[in-house]
């Protein structure tokens, strides 16, 4: 006949596979209803960085994930610049932006197959513009008037940084609406390109970024 205390003995293991089992089946239950959140978007911070050519500047990426909380990213986070030659990023989470020449890149930020852009800008440090020609006539009222912006008042192509400029076009001190100016990378020009512009003298403005500085000239619609 078993003794009490073999029983007991063959009770033990019993007992302690039971309970391995039901520690099994409770983690399993756990991990079922509490899944970890997945990243559902990123924003770049700042969201149009601008940075001086020798110069750099730190981006962040924010993340919100599925369950709307959030955060700045630390690691995970794949950055690359769309054209090294005007700007260069390393980093995994936060970054550092380089301007490497005056002009414009997009920036990518990307973690969990989730990617963001942002517009970025390499600018130079200078005390004037000047743009060139001063003043277009066009034709008709529908027609392309092309400018080239220049660093220091110096009209030769080494000073050309048209890529980086913004140019306005107003009309008695109001924007134009029916005028806009955008960069052509073949021919190195500021492109203002008017469709059906009331007729008058237009002042295009060009101003440069991290600058406060401006230059102006006409754009006359017949």
């Amino acid at each position: 006949m078993a003794t009490r205390s073999g029983l007991a003995g063959k009770r033990l293991p019993l007992t302690l596979a039971f309970g391995a089992l039901v520690a099994a089946a409770i983690g399993a239950a756990c991990n079922g209803f509490f899944v970890n959140p997945t990243l559902t978007s990123i924003t770049i911070s700042p969201s149009a960085p601008a940075v001086q050519v020798g110069k750099s500047l730190t981006l962040q990426a924010y993340g919100v994930y599925s369950d709307n909380s959030g955060g700045y990213l630390t690691s995970g986070v794949s950055w690359s610049s769309s054209d090294p030659s005007v700007a260069t990023i390393t980093g995994n989470g936060s970054a550092s932006l380089t301007g490497v020449a005056s002009g414009s890149t997009t920036i990518t930020a990307s973690d969990q197959s989730v990617t963001s852009t942002a517009n970025a800008t390499a600018y130079v440090v200078i005390p004037a513009i000047s743009m060139a020609p001063t003043s277009v006539s066009l034709t008709g009222t529908t027609g392309v008037a092309s400018y080239t912006v220049y660093a220091n008042n110096n009209n030769i192509p080494a000073n050309n940084i048209s890529s980086g400029a913004t140019l306005t076009a107003t009309l008695n001190g109001v924007a134009a609406s029916t005028i806009g100016c955008s960069y052509d990378s073949a021919t190195l020009v500021q492109d203002c390109t008017a469709t059906n512009a009331p007729p008058g003298t237009y002042v295009v403005t060009a101003v440069y970024p991290g600058t406060t500085l401006t230059a102006t000239a006409s754009l006359i619609v017949p």
